[in-house]
């Protein structure tokens, strides 16, 4: 169908941003116009005052018009010469009068369903009929004179649908809610992000309203008037969706001002960003896709170009901001808000393929060219924790070779990592293909399988060899075996507490551990307590036949200060996890009192009752095994009472 010689131009030139200079971050907060401008016809010879309540209402039969005007056009579209055109009759002139009455300003303010809409519609499709039969002649004076008159209502109903576009039912403010984030810091627990609730009304129109719009929509459309309608339904909704973002502090986010701010302050703006983000892929685009498709239901690639043009207006500053982001210096510690952006950006890809705009080839590469250079910074920042990790040489011992505060680090670090270990797998295996493959490890991790378990367990890997440095700052080798010990065990619990990294690691590599936990757990009991029992064997007690008091005594002394000594230097050690605590104290008394009773039941008669006996049987075997009991606990050594014979 010809479409109207004066149209107002492409959408994409119409559809334009308007600052707000009253902003410092204006340069970032893009927003539409918010109406769009009506080219008046330039056939159009009267003023724009015809449009107001003045024109008296004509009392004519709607039917008969329509009569009159149906036998004109078939009557005129059947002659053969085309040369000399018809000449308008009467009932074009009062027809005009009646477009003038029911297109006047007061008319486009009421949405209520009306006759006059009906009438309006049916003039479209008996104009545009009677437009294409005059099309046909050679003299274009008759052609003009009706399409002013449909220009006029076009112009109605561009006013109309605008009307309606802005007549929105969504509350003032957001309701929000609480859900957990992932996002966790080391300086606080992990914080709660704020959501906008899925049951808030958007984008607020009613159903009668919405088919309203479908039915104006139809009829601009099937008139030629598709950039008008089209550049009236762009503008409006993307003041919509720019309000929506402007309630979430969306005007607060400055690219501009990323690097200059210190990372407490940039932390609470990635918030905003992610919570802005994740509102346009939950609820903002799925919701725009909807209204969109039911608006223009007989028009869907119509409206798809105009659904792409608004998202790119949406989230293209956005993506300027995630990516300013990402190119900022990088640490450890920033992993977990890159991690929220980087699934944020994941979840905006889905929104964007599941509500078809992913066939903006440009807008989707450009969004999965974010994604990658935050995942690029989340390779980096691992690349971090391993340095930090090479880099800790502390010098001094940690008291009572306790679990060493870079062991605690490095495993929180991995554990809630690992939280996010969807992304962070994707983020390895892309980092695979573009680079070379990471470090080998000892450990039995199948890395083609998994990129992310064969990084962990390049951590740990470092993180062993760090500990097995550290130990060598013990003197004493029992104490090095309980650091080492200590050390072993919480990697393993820590390990095996988190479904996550288990399902990583693999149970080989758990049973490893364990192995190397009862290895030191041993080599620990060899060095200490099997050392103690070498003063009460029988060897050498007994010549020819009879004890040697001399030589008891003397065993029965190097006993007591021996025990003494371990009771005193070991008292203020510390094994802070209960079971092992447990088990190490059962396996010292298990292999200590049984001995110790053994040789004091066997030997005790030889002293005389009293200070002789008390002298040399200084414990009796309860007391060993209630000072065993308090090994561990990090206290200093307490003296006990005794129970005489």
């Amino acid at each position: 169908m010809e479409k109207h010689s004066s149209k107002s131009g492409s959408f994409i030139g119409r559809h334009r941003w308007r600052s707000n200079p009253e902003s410092h971050r204006s340069s970032f907060s893009p927003r539409l116009q918010h109406k769009s401008p009506v080219v008046p016809d330039p056939h159009l010879s009267e003023s724009s005052d015809d449009l107001n309540d003045s024109t008296p209402s004509p009392d004519v039969d709607p039917d008969q018009i329509f009569a009159e005007l149906d036998a004109f056009t078939d009557e005129i579209s059947i002659p053969d010469d085309k040369s000399t055109p018809p000449e308008l009759p009467d009932v074009i002139d009062t027809f005009s009068v009646i477009i003038k009455f029911k297109t006047r300003k007061s008319a486009a303010r009421n949405v209520e369903i009306t006759d006059e809409d009906t009438f309006l519609y049916d003039s479209v499709h008996r104009l545009c009929k009677l437009k294409t039969v005059l099309g046909e002649f050679s003299n274009t004076s008759p052609l003009d004179n009706v399409g002013k008159i449909l220009h006029r209502i076009m112009m109605f109903m561009e006013e109309r649908l605008r009307i309606l576009l802005v007549d929105s039912n969504v509350p003032p403010e957001p309701k929000l809610k609480v859900i957990s984030s992932k996002h966790f810091s080391f300086k606080t627990e992990r914080c709660p992000l704020p959501e906008l609730s899925k049951e808030e009304d958007y984008p607020g129109f009613s159903e009668e309203n919405i088919n309203k719009m479908n039915k104006i929509v139809n009829i601009m459309i099937t008139a030629g008037y598709k950039n008008e309608c089209s550049n009236v339904y762009s503008i409006a909704r993307g003041n919509a969706l720019y309000e929506q973002l402007r309630r979430l502090d969306f005007e607060k986010l400055n690219s501009e001002e990323v690097q200059k701010l210190n990372w407490d302050w940039l932390e609470a703006d990635i918030s905003r960003w992610i919570r802005v983000i994740k509102h346009c892929s939950q609820f903002l685009i799925p919701a725009e896709r909807k209204l969109g498709e039911t608006v223009f239901s007989d028009h869907f690639s119509i409206f798809r170009g105009l659904f792409v043009n608004l998202i790119r207006s949406l989230i293209t500053s956005l993506l300027d901001y995630a990516a300013t982001v990402a190119m900022m210096k990088r640490s450890a510690e920033r992993l977990f808000k890159f991690l929220d952006m980087y699934e944020a950006l994941h979840g905006l890809k889905e929104a964007m393929r599941e509500s078809d705009a992913g066939d903006d080839n440009d807008l989707y590469v450009e969004i999965s060219s974010v994604r990658e250079r935050i995942g690029e910074g989340v390779v980096n920042m691992f690349g971090d924790l391993e340095k930090s990790i090479r880099q800790d040489a502390a010098k001094t011992p940690v008291p009572g070779g306790a679990v060493h505060p870079l062991t605690r680090y490095v495993l929180n670090y991995l554990k809630y990592a690992c939280d996010y270990g969807d992304s962070l797998e994707q983020i390895f295996q892309q980092s695979a293909k573009l680079n070379q493959p990471m470090p080998s490890s000892s450990e039995d991790i199948d890395m083609e399988k998994s990129p992310l378990a064969a990084q962990i367990a390049s951590v740990m890997s470092l993180l062993d060899g760090n500990l097995a440095v550290k130990s060598t700052l013990y003197k004493d080798p029992s104490l090095r075996d309980i650091f080492l010990m200590n050390n072993g065990r919480y990697i393993l619990q820590k390990v095996k507490g988190s479904n996550e990294i288990k399902k990583l690691m693999g149970d080989n590599w758990c049973r490893r551990r364990s192995s190397e936990v009862r290895h030191y757990h041993k080599s620990y009991q060899r060095e200490t307590w099997a050392r103690l029992l070498q003063c009460i064997t029988q060897e050498g007690i007994q010549v020819n036949g009879k004890v040697n008091k001399k030589v008891l005594k003397e065993r029965f002394k190097n006993f007591n200060t021996m025990f003494d000594e371990i009771h005193k230097t070991q008292g203020p050690w510390v094994v802070s996890d209960e079971q092992l605590q447990s088990e190490l104290r059962a396996s010292i008394s298990a292999v200590v009192i049984p001995a110790y009773r053994s040789f004091v039941g066997r030997y005790k008669h030889h002293f005389e009752a009293g200070k002789n006996m008390d002298k040399y049987i200084k414990y009796q075997p309860e007391d060993i095994e209630a000072l065993i009991e308090t090994l561990f606990e990090g206290n200093p050594p307490t003296s006990m009472s005794r129970k005489r014979f």
